[in-house]
């Protein structure tokens, strides 16, 4: 090599030439970056695990989310349902409740009726006994 540059070069097993910096010098001597490749590899490796690792928690996360609405879409349609029981049954016990109460008022207006007879004609007779005697 007859680079002028004050860098210690290293002859590698495919035959360039290399520095301890980690940079190829070309003939001119400007240096040319050279890969990493355990770096890069698992670099890349590391980002695309990052990514699949994110990519799986997100999924994962999105999926508990996606349970969990159900479970309270579930949960809501049948707390609905028992709404909708306990108000029909509200509503049957109210008309029954409304039901006895109006026929114990009809038995109770039978009842004076009959006694207003019953007095009435008491009262007639006892006046037509009177109007005898006279």
């Amino acid at each position: 090599m007859n680079n002028s540059a004050s860098f210690s070069q290293y002859k590698s097993e495919d035959g360039r030439a290399s520095s301890a910096s980690g940079q190829t010098y070309s003939p001119t001597g400007t240096p040319i970056p050279t890969p990493f490749p355990n770096r890069t590899t698992s670099k890349n490796t590391s980002s695309y695990a990052v990514t699949k690792t994110d990519s799986l928690l997100f999924n994962k996360i999105d999926e508990r989310q996606r349970l969990a609405r159900e479970r309270r879409e579930e949960r809501e349609k049948q707390n609905a349902a028992k709404e909708a029981q306990w108000q029909a049954r509200e509503e049957r016990a109210r008309q029954h409740y409304e039901k006895q109460l109006e026929e114990r008022r009809k038995k109770q207006e039978e009842q004076r009726m009959k006694e207003e007879k019953r007095r009435v004609a008491v009262e007639e007779k006892r006046r037509q006994k009177q109007e005898e005697d006279q």
